[in-house]
């Protein structure tokens, strides 16, 4: 994953000298099919044993990838194929996002916040690496970092295969289950279907009944819009064009913005006792996110910039962390990766359209004065948050 945040828009921007605009389309083409697939990928996993299927989606993102590396191998890469190979890839996160995040309750809800702080400290420490690696592509080489890429996600589907095992059925009442199967699955088809669309209906459910987890929607929803164009779009083009840097510049941002997450997260998974008021904390930390990214805009020297996006990726990793533990802990295991769906829906339905409107500003408006306006919207949403919203009220009860 780290290499594909850093390879991918560099591609555009790098490589093909794309428009800032044509690298948030490209980033459009990656989030969107989120809004199609995340919902019915929550659905699906609730169905299927997680181990076996996240296994298998695991292979499936190394097709994409492999088309991609041919094309750079052989000198036909260009902006079309990326947009291809962003949707395809973008299809794959819609399944495994919900699969995995389910993974996460089975954790107790006590310590439930040290489980999503461990998480996602591991995951961004081995983004981390990705970053590094993907900031040396002049000196490894593109197909190189492709072909790493895939071993990666070939491993990944092996050791989640391994960690999470199928249950081992004796051969006679495997014979007989298929048997019944077989029996019924042309009956089941129409009820199954009605089924999906019921599930889907409770899965909104769920967030319509409760204000509390309607507005960390919200609140998730306004970071997918202002947070993501920034990181997506922004981040790339403050490297190329403000600082006159290249891969390696970018990939340096990214990997100070991974510490301050990793840092923010090891914070958490130290800490015993679970937050008494998280939506304040992740309400708190997207006010700081506004207020760094108006700092950013300035385009400070170095000395300012790194400590500013350091300090960002902290408030963004707290923000993680406290969101999916109000999750988690407010909806019931057997509907998480549904819930789990609706949420990352929130959270990247906003990126698609945030990510072409921040490229889309910033080559006609300017990087300095579109992420001012972003920093500004994001200042604004916190506080109405904090005077209206009951995320802001929101107390975490203890469980025996």
């Amino acid at each position: 994953m780290g290499l594909h945040t850093v390879l991918y828009p560099w591609l555009v921007i790098g490589v093909l000298n794309e428009s800032p605009s044509r690298l948030g389309l490209a980033q459009l083409a990656v989030l969107l099919p989120n809004l199609l697939f995340i919902l019915p990928g929550g659905v699906i996993s609730d169905r299927r044993h997680r181990g076996s299927w996240l296994s298998r989606l695991y292979l499936l993102y190394a097709f994409p990838i492999a088309i991609l590396a041919g094309a750079a191998a052989s000198g036909e890469l260009t902006f079309s194929l990326l947009l291809m190979f962003g949707m395809a890839y973008g299809t794959v996160s819609a399944f495994v996002q919900p699969a995995r995040e389910s993974l996460l309750g089975y954790a107790p809800q006590n310590s439930m916040h040290q489980a999503v702080a461990k998480a996602v400290m591991v995951q961004f420490l081995a983004q981390g690496v990705g970053f590094i690696l993907a900031g040396q592509i002049d000196e490894i080489g593109l197909t190189t970092l492709l072909c790493v890429q895939i071993s990666m996600f070939v491993l990944s589907s092996l050791l989640i295969k391994r960690s999470h095992p199928e249950q081992e059925v004796d051969a006679e009442l495997l014979a007989t289950l298929e048997r019944q199967q077989d029996e019924t699955e042309a009956n089941t088809k129409a009820v199954n279907n009605k089924q999906t669309l019921r599930d889907l209906r409770a899965s909104f459910a769920l967030f319509l009944t409760d204000k509390r987890l309607l507005h960390l929607l919200l609140l998730v929803s306004a970071t997918g819009f202002l947070g993501f164009g920034v990181y997506l779009v922004g981040m790339p083009l403050l490297a190329s064009q403000s600082y006159m840097g290249g891969a390696g510049l970018y990939a340096t941002f990214q990997v100070i913005f991974t510490l301050g997450i990793v840092s923010a997260n090891f914070l958490v998974s130290r800490r015993k006792d679970t937050f008494k008021r998280p939506g304040r904390l992740m309400i708190i930390s997207f006010l700081g996110r506004g207020a760094l990214v108006c700092v950013i805009a300035t385009a400070p020297n170095f000395w300012l910039l790194l400590p500013a996006i350091y300090i960002w990726g902290a408030f963004s990793g707290m923000s993680m962390t406290l969101g999916r533990t109000i999750l988690h802990n407010q909806v019931p295991h057997s509907h998480r990766s549904r819930a789990a769906s609706v949420y990352q829906l929130c959270l990247f339905g906003g990126a698609p359209i945030g990510a072409w409107a921040c490229g889309f500003a910033i080559e006609h408006v300017g990087l300095t004065q579109t992420f001012t306006a972003i920093a500004v919207m994001t200042m604004v949403v916190s506080i109405v948050a904090a005077l209206g919203s009951p995320l802001w009220h929101l107390k975490t009860v203890k469980s025996d």
